[in-house]
């Protein structure tokens, strides 16, 4: 086996898994990206809605 075919065989060794595995990173990346916006756009809400409530307690 000479240096190129040594290097081919190689490439496809690691490369083939990496491409198969590829999918599931990207949508674990995905999901967790998504999660973080979401949890820091609930956080805000909640922030809002405490802050909106003792000024309409004390209008009642």
């Amino acid at each position: 086996m000479n240096d190129t075919a040594a290097a081919v065989l190689a490439a496809v060794l690691v490369g083939g898994p990496a491409v198969m595995l590829t999918p599931f990173w990207l949508a674990h990346r995905s999901s967790e990206s998504h999660a973080d916006t979401t949890a820091a756009a609930i956080r805000a809400q909640q922030r809002r809605e405490r802050a909106e409530r003792p000024k309409e307690l004390t209008h009642r």
